[in-house]
């Protein structure tokens, strides 16, 4: 996946929907947007992949639904964070997965995305 150092062409739409702080990285028609060219790691890489497949060849219909559909939205990141895990558990150690799972837990949970669940049930939707 290419990745680009700008915010994508959708990130004014996207600011009036969320709260966007520093770190944040989106995925827009088959590309990962990486404004503050933070660190992709290869977990964080599959989780982003999961977006892609998820946008298809329609991302504009993929973020109209997403802004504005807490249940689509919840399941679009639950199944990108699962993913993002499963990598983990393929490829780090305990301390590692650990460690991810909290904070993808925390994410998931977050302000973000609308506080649409606790982060116990965000750990219980990621791990199942």
């Amino acid at each position: 996946m290419k990745i680009i150092y700008e915010y994508p062409p959708n990130i004014e739409k996207i600011r009036e929907h969320f709260p966007i702080k520093s770190g944040i990285i989106f995925t827009y028609a088959g590309e990962l947007y990486n404004p503050d060219k933070g660190e992709i790691d290869d977990a964080l890489m599959a989780h982003e992949e999961t977006h892609v497949v998820q946008q298809g060849d329609d991302p504009d219909k993929w973020w109209d639904r997403y802004f504005v559909d807490d249940a689509f939205r919840l399941e679009q990141e639950t199944e990108a964070y699962r993913n993002q895990y499963k990598y983990s558990l393929e490829n780090h150690n305990r301390s590692g997965r650990r460690r991810l799972l909290k904070k993808v837990s925390k994410d998931l949970s977050s302000p973000l995305y609308g506080n649409l669940i606790t982060e116990e049930e965000a750990k219980e939707a990621i791990i199942n």
